[in-house]
């Protein structure tokens, strides 16, 4: 499908999506809806940010327009009304400024975010930005956008939403383990890090939506990380700046898991010996980018296979065995010392064997769909994009009948062994070469 104009603009930007509708002027009636309520002579501008996300996922900016396009020409607008810029926050208030009357915008703003944020993708909640809202408010034009704080917008996945699907992910994957005081789940919860105040609230918001699904398995000492004191939330984040600074918190991490563990073959009074790896249960890395960094430390420190009970029918070897993973024990002081030395037995027979944790991220980013079909990665996130494209595509329709446009949200979707090939490849979101099949 040829795009309509296309220009490019100064200034780089934050990725994410925002749609909001405005109509200026007097009331008009509002005629039956149709495919053709839009009128071939009104004009669709679709703004998208300039900047290109360095960690290729797998919705980029020119590709999400693309999607937008296709959704308006299914609801009648002629594809030459339709035009595609890509700009730089500054231009892109600009333009939206000088919208006339009879058009109408959509609208992701186009700041560009920290890297801490681009690791999630691009379509995700973006964050406020008062000059554009202002100028979207003041605006002649119709208008759809996902910036917040807009009525009648078209939300995108926040920080906390993402963290409350991954950690839901998990609890679907253990839902058969046996889980009990004695024989916790070991966690180990990456929060990835700047120093900035943004960044440190993007890691609260994550804290919280993992939290909002296991602060009960915690408190009842189901599960646990053994590499957290359950203290501060803050201990768990990481420093993303660079990969080898990520790698070296992912190695202290690992460690301090190593030394808990350890405490709890104190029973067996014999000697550990230190290059014994700590069993790990899972990861919730929050994003694909400390997904991979995480699996790349794993391999070179010897955890082996790929995720326990992984089903590998993604991959081009089916040869895999499958495995059934207890849930590993540790010891409690409320036991006696003989159960105290048959539970810290069984841990070690269970750290000997290496075994590949349950990784978990999110953004889909091209270079870690490989890691999914292999089962080395369990699960990752995206925004489908083309369900992004019909609620913008609906909001524009009732913009222009005259009806007043409902507040919509677009939810993120985990995408893993069992709906890999339905939610990527059957949409022609990525290939089957690009996902390593």
């Amino acid at each position: 499908m040829a795009h309509g104009r296309l220009k490019k603009g100064g200034v780089a930007l934050i990725g994410a999506c925002v749609l909001v509708l405005a109509g200026c002027g007097q009331a008009r009636p509002k005629p039956v809806l149709s495919a053709h309520s839009i009128k071939p002579d009104k004009p669709v501008s679709i703004y998208i940010p300039s900047w290109q996300n360095s960690f290729s996922p797998v919705n980029t900016w020119q590709n999400v327009a693309k999607s937008v396009e296709e959704g308006l020409e299914k609801n009648g607008v002629d594809q030459q009304q339709l035009s595609v810029q890509e700009v730089g926050l500054e231009q892109e208030i600009q333009d939206v400024e000088k919208s006339r009357k009879d058009s109408i915008d959509v609208v992701f703003p186009a700041g560009e975010p920290e890297i801490s944020r681009q690791q999630f993708g691009n379509l995700l909640s973006p964050l406020p930005s008062p000059a554009l809202s202002k100028a979207l408010s003041s605006s002649k034009a119709s208008f759809v956008t996902t910036l917040p704080g807009l009525s009648s917008s078209i939300s995108l996945p926040s920080m906390y939403e993402i963290g409350k699907m991954e950690a839901s992910s998990l609890l679907a994957k253990i839902k058969n383990y046996r889980l009990t005081p004695i024989t916790p789940f070991p966690l180990l919860i990456l929060l990835p890090s700047l120093s900035s105040q943004q960044s440190q609230q993007d890691c609260h918001e994550l804290f919280e939506g993992i939290w909002s699904q296991l602060s009960s398995y915690f408190e009842q000492k189901l599960i646990y990380d053994p590499a957290w004191n359950g203290q501060n939330w803050q201990d768990l984040m990481v420093d993303v700046t660079t990969k080898e600074a990520l790698q070296k918190n992912l190695k202290k991490v690992i460690d301090q898991a190593r030394e808990t563990e350890n405490s709890y073959l104190s029973p067996l009074k014999e000697t550990i010996s230190p290059n014994l790896l700590p069993n790990i249960g899972a990861v919730i890395a929050c994003n694909d980018f400390v997904a991979t960094q995480v699996g790349g430390v794993l391999k070179n420190m010897g955890y082996q296979g790929t995720v326990a009970d992984a089903n590998t029918s993604l991959s081009q070897s089916n040869q895999q065995k499958v495995v059934k993973k207890q849930a590993p024990p540790s010891p409690s002081l409320s036991m006696g010392p003989e159960a105290q030395k048959e539970v810290a037995k069984a841990l070690i027979k269970e750290r000997k064997a290496q075994s590949w944790p349950i990784l978990i991220g999110f953004g889909a980013l091209s270079p870690a769909l490989q890691n999914v079909v292999n089962a080395r990665e369990w699960s990752t996130g995206l925004v489908n994009r083309s369900s992004l494209a019909s609620a913008i595509a609906a909001a524009c329709m009732k913009e222009e009948s005259g009806a007043s446009p409902s507040a919509q949200s677009v939810a993120a979707t985990t995408v893993d062994e069992n709906n890999f090939k339905k939610v990527l490849i059957e949409t022609g979101f990525v290939s089957p070469t690009q996902a390593g099949l």
